[in-house]
C-alpha cells in the first residue's frame, strides 16, 4: 500500500486531502502538533502523529519508514522548502499548497500593498499559471509562497504546487463564510454588498483541493497548478448559497462603491476587479474534475462555523472580527428605506 504523510493534517485542507487519499487506497498519516485527527478520519484508517513542522528532527521522526508522497498544507517559506528538499531519500514526491496571492498584473500590481482602488491588480480573466508573480522573499505571505515554489521546483524531489483561491471548508482557521453566517445568527435580514455584489474572488472547496492532491500524488511531477471551484460565485451568489444552507432569509443590498471607497462596508471577497483562476492546466495535466461546487460544499462549512460559534469561538481577534460593527451598514440600509 502506498504511504502518504500529511503535514498540517488536521486543518481544512489536511482533513479533506486525508479523506481523498484514504478513499483511494493510500495508507495515510496526518501530522499535527496535537497528534489527533478530526472526527471521521480514524474510521478511514488515518493515523495521527504529533510533531512540530518547524522542528526538522520531529518531522523526520514522524515520517517513520518514509513516504511515497508528503503533502504539506502549511509550508510558506524558503526555509520550509529547504526542509522538505532535505527529505529526499525518505520521500518519493511532494505536494504543497501555495496561493493565488502570488500573482501580479502586467503593471506589477499585487494584492499586497493594494490600498487604493487604482492600486488593485487588473488580472486577465481567467488567470493562467504563466501570469507574473511577486518576487520571492521573506516577511510577506505572497513572496514567501513564491520562495517556497522556487525552492521546491528547483529541488531534488518531484513537486506539485497548488495555487489556491479563497479556501473554505470545515476546520478553516479564518472562515470567510463567517461574514454571512454570523449575520444570519444575529437575526439580520439584509446585508450591504460593495461593488454591486458582483465581486468574484475565486473560491475553492477543501474537497476540491483534496481531489487535486489525490491526483498529483498518483502522478508525481514538477508543476504549478491553480486550484479553484467550478463556476466561481459572485458575492451575491455566495450570500444566497449560505442563506439557503442555513434555511434563512438574507437579502443582498448592492451598492456601486468599492471596498476602497466604503471600507466599513467591505467583505472578505470584496475585490473591485475579478480574480478568477484558469483551471485548464489541472484538467489537462492531471485529468482533474471538480468533485463539488460552492452551493453544495458551503453547507458543511457553514454547519461547522455554527458549531464553533456555539462552543464560544468568535474570531474577534482576527481580521474577521472587524466585519460585525453594524453601525455603518445600518446607516446605509436606513438611507435606502
Amino acid at each position: 500500500m502506498a504511504r502518504a504523510v500529511l503535514v498540517g493534517g488536521t486543518g481544512q485542507i489536511g482533513r479533506a486531502a486525508a479523506r481523498a487519499l484514504a478513499a483511494d487506497g493510500w495508507d495515510v498519516v496526518a501530522i499535527s502538533r496535537s497528534g489527533t485527527v478530526p472526527a471521521g478520519l480514524a474510521e478511514l484508517g488515518v493515523q495521527a502523529v504529533a510533531a512540530d513542522r518547524e522542528d526538522g528532527e520531529q518531522l523526520r521522526a514522524a515520517l517513520g519508514g518514509g513516504a511515497d508522497v508528503l503533502v504539506d498544507c502549511v509550508a510558506y517559506t524558503h526555509a520550509h522548502g529547504e526542509q522538505l528538499n532535505g527529505l529526499a531519500g525518505s520521500v518519493g514526491s511532494l505536494v504543497a499548497i501555495s496561493s493565488a496571492a502570488v500573482y501580479t498584473d502586467d503593471e506589477g500590481r499585487a494584492f499586497t500593498g493594494a490600498e487604493t482602488l487604482g492600486a488593485f491588480p487588473q488580472f486577465p480573466v481567467p488567470i493562467p499559471e504563466t501570469q507574473r508573480t511577486v518576487e520571492a522573499g521573506d516577511g510577506d505571505y505572497a513572496r514567501g509562497k513564491v520562495a517556497l515554489e522556487e525552492t521546491l521546483l528547483g529541488g531534488p524531489l518531484p513537486a506539485t504546487l497548488l495555487r489556491a483561491g479563497a479556501i473554505y471548508g470545515p476546520g478553516s482557521p479564518l472562515p470567510r463564510e463567517l461574514f454571512f453566517v454570523k449575520r444570519i445568527l444575529d437575526g439580520r435580514t439584509r446585508v450591504v454588498l460593495v461593488s454591486g455584489g458582483a465581486s468574484r474572488f475565486h473560491t475553492v472547496s477543501a474537497e476540491n483541493i483534496g481531489e487535486l492532491v489525490r491526483l498529483a500524488a498518483a502522478r508525481p511531477g514538477d508543476r504549478l497548478l491553480n486550484a479553484g471551484d467550478p463556476d466561481p460565485p459572485t458575492t451575491t451568489e455566495i450570500c444566497r448559497a449560505i442563506a439557503a444552507a442555513l434555511d434563512a432569509g438574507l437579502e443582498p443590498v448592492p451598492i456601486d462603491e468599492s471596498e476602497f471607497e466604503r471600507p466599513q462596508l467591505g467583505n472578505p471577497w470584496a475585490t473591485p476587479a475579478p480574480v478568477v483562476l484558469d483551471m485548464s492546466a489541472a484538467e489537462r495535466e492531471l485529468g482533474y474534475r471538480a468533485v463539488t461546487a460552492y452551493p453544495e460544499a458551503v453547507g458543511p462549512a457553514c454547519a461547522w462555523i455554527v458549531g464553533e460559534l456555539e462552543r464560544g469561538r468568535d474570531w474577534s481577534d482576527s481580521y474577521l472580527g472587524g466585519f460585525f460593527d453594524y453601525a455603518a451598514e445600518d446607516a446605509e440600509l436606513a438611507s435606502r428605506s
